[in-house]
């Protein structure tokens, strides 16, 4: 799915001046004197709102057609200015054609008061343009909190790629459609017929819909996705408007693996054992969803075990054919660079974000920027650079060219998950409680209760709640092997990957950027070179050793470093540390609601086990069992877009990614792929 730019432009022989027109489809975004009128009499009018929104916790929008962001901004003024708003305000749009940062500012530069003040924070939050789903999260710490005590905050969750591409994969239910979008004979495609069809599954109970244009095919789509129809009377200057109430015949049942409804206030609790950067950030995610959180430990502090490194890198990987594996990383790779960047600008995580250089020995020059020009991907994103120019940028004589990302580099991961923690701590106050130095031994549902709760070894309950989510690594699988039969799971294969990093004593100030290939480097501070990493699979050994060093000192060499201890010097007295990464077979991460174990799957009627999203789960209108884990090497680019990953599955809000990026992760995929697989080999009963 590639992506081309909007650009801003005089529409010809002087028609509407000054008014923003698009060349690419020959129409206006709407007269300047205009467009803040009908995102209030239009969207907002139509859909209820602000009344619609007040005395609540969430409310999502949904919009097709972002254009300018008018009715995302004239949406967030109104919320700021209601005193009775919901807590947290969702607003997904999905854009074909977005604007360049320099053109969105363009737009917006006659804005004045506080629509300009919230301008400058979209544009400053503008991510580069690459396709899928970007979260854009907006603070609202000078508001007063809600009747829930929650600290106000909006979400933008702005699509980029062909509507016709991203709704399908949408996870969501959303209380208010806004249809917008350019004139139904200069872009039909955003008023395709079948994809008004079905808006339906995407609707919440009672969701309401403004459309600023209509004809008789749109009228008709609509009607049969369930919406009860109606022209806007009061809609001045828009005689053509349209709203509805979606009051659908049938309302199927959400599949077990599908998207899930919120569960009730008095539920919203969750235990999540591990405080590494995988346990941080679901109770981060989980506690600005509104949700209590009790965070267990092992250790004395957050991130001691693998995520105690002293630095890791984070950065996007380009594939040929952009599949699911570059897909995901992508997004993983924004949501962390979106998130951390303020923490990383103020010091408060120790790293450098502004570039990696991949090497890429097997790609040529030609090869590479022919594929960035199919896959669409922006210079702002990723671009390529010769060796020559690798080198200059790293001060490197590298070995070959490789591709410059511009959104990576390497952070500290205990300072990451502290951040994680202490935000959480102070942005919503009682919200996260910490148990370090408590060992969770087994696990067990006290049925008259519904609680889940976690053991001692003793037999005491640690605590408790509705859900209870893994996010303890290699741990998992032993605390969930203490369930019983009524209650297992299937657990996903997780393997230990031995790894041993080397520290050293920074040569010449180089480089000046991290550099991966085979193994990486990076200047940890003005005085120490970090390289690594060993992975070595079926070895418990905890002991530094001098062969790993050697290994890590042979990658760096031809990584191009130079300047370092030889094969013949003694390696005895480097610093080094040695952990264990939590990886599955695929290298992705497992996130999501527990599947039954297949024996008691086996029980279950009509089932479709080669359909991940139909598999039964532990978990129930009350609560449930989660696993978050296997983020295996890549534990920091994951861990943002992981925990708010597991806060959807938990809390029934939008899924950050496409479904199918939220099929990858799921910790069913393996039983699903074990039924395919078994289907496949079955003697055909027809023949």
């Amino acid at each position: 799915m590639t992506l081309t730019p909007a650009t801003l432009g005089e529409a010809p022989g002087g028609r509407a001046p000054g008014a923003p027109y698009a060349p690419h489809y020959d129409d206006f975004y709407g007269e300047p004197r205009d467009i803040w009128a009908r995102a209030r009499d239009v969207f907002l009018h139509g859909n209820g709102l602000p009344g619609r929104w007040q005395q609540r916790d969430r409310f999502v929008i949904l919009e097709a057609g972002f254009g300018l962001g008018q009715n995302f901004l004239a949406t967030w003024l109104s919320w700021r200015d209601d005193p009775a708003r919901c807590d947290e305000l969702i607003f997904i749009s999905v854009e074909q054609h977005p604007l360049q940062a320099v053109d969105l500012a363009a737009a917006h530069a006659g804005k004045t008061g506080p629509a300009a003040e919230l301008a400058a924070r979209l544009q400053a939050a503008w991510p580069p343009l690459t396709p899928g789903w970007h979260l854009l999260d907006f603070d609202e710490a000078g508001l007063p909190a809600g009747g829930s005590g929650r600290r106000p905050r909006v979400r933008l969750m702005l699509g980029l790629g062909d509507v016709n591409r991203l709704l399908p994969a949408l996870l969501a239910q959303a209380d208010a459609f806004y249809l917008d979008g350019f004139a139904p004979d200069r872009n039909p495609a955003m008023w395709d017929e079948r994809l008004l069809t079905r808006l339906n599954r995407l609707a919440a109970p009672e969701a309401t819909l403004a459309c600023w244009t209509h004809t008789p095919a749109i009228r008709g789509a609509l009607a049969a996705a369930g919406f009860e129809l109606a022209i806007m009377p009061d809609a001045e200057g828009h005689r053509e408007a349209l709203s509805g109430l979606h009051a659908p015949r049938h309302v199927p049942s959400p599949p077990a693996g599908g998207l899930w409804r919120a569960p009730a206030p008095r539920h919203r609790h969750a235990v999540v054992i591990g405080a590494g950067l995988a346990g941080a950030s679901a109770a981060l995610a989980l506690c600005e969803a509104g949700w209590r959180v009790t965070l267990l430990d092992r250790e004395s502090g957050p991130a001691q075990a693998t995520s105690g490194n002293p630095g890791g890198l984070f950065h996007s990987i380009v594939h040929g054919e952009d599949g699911v594996h570059a897909r995901a990383h992508r997004a993983a790779v924004l949501a962390l660079w979106q998130k951390a960047g303020n923490w990383l600008a103020s010091g408060q995580v120790r790293g450098q974000p502004d570039g990696l250089l991949r090497l890429d020995p097997k790609t040529d020059e030609a090869t590479a920027r022919a594929t960035l020009r199919r896959l669409g991907l922006p210079k702002a994103h990723v671009t390529w650079l010769t060796a020559e120019e690798a080198a200059q940028r790293c001060g490197v004589p590298v070995p070959s060219g490789g591709w410059w990302f511009a959104q990576a580099g390497w952070l500290h991961p205990a300072g990451l998950a502290q951040a994680m923690l202490e935000a959480a701590a102070t942005g919503f106050p009682g919200a996260l409680t910490v148990k370090f130095g408590v060992e969770a031994a087994a696990m067990q549902r006290d049925e008259p209760t519904g609680q889940w709760q976690a053991m001692s070894a003793t037999g005491a309950a640690l605590a408790q709640a509705p859900t209870l989510v893994l996010a303890n690594a290699l741990g998992a699988p032993t605390l969930l092997g203490t369930l019983p039969d009524e209650l297992a799971v299937a657990v996903p294969p997780l393997s230990a990957v031995r790894g041993q990093i080397t520290a050293l004593p920074l040569p010449a100030g180089l480089p000046q950027a991290p550099i991966a290939g085979s193994g990486y480097a990076l200047a940890l501070d003005e005085h120490t070179l970090l390289c690594g990493a060993t992975s070595q699979h079926h070895d418990a050994d905890p002991t530094v050793r001098e062969a790993d060093h050697r290994h890590n000192l042979q990658q760096a060499r031809r990584l191009g470093l130079s300047g370092l201890p030889s094969e013949e010097d003694d390696v005895d007295g480097l610093d080094g540390r040695v952990g264990w990464r939590a990886v599955t077979p695929d290298r992705l991460p497992v996130v999501g609601a527990l599947p039954w174990a297949p024996a008691r799957l086996a029980h279950v009627p009509h089932l479709r086990a080669d359909q991940v999203r139909q598999i039964a789960r532990q978990r129930d209108d009350a609560g449930g069992l989660y696993l978050i884990a296997g983020l295996g090497s890549r534990g920091i680019a994951w861990s943002v877009l992981a925990g708010r990953l597991l806060a959807h599955w938990v809390t029934g809000a939008p899924c950050p990614v496409e479904a199918d990026l939220r099929d990858a992760l799921d910790p069913a995929r393996f039983l699903a792929r074990a039924a395919r697989g078994a289907a496949a080999q079955a003697p055909d009963s027809s023949s």
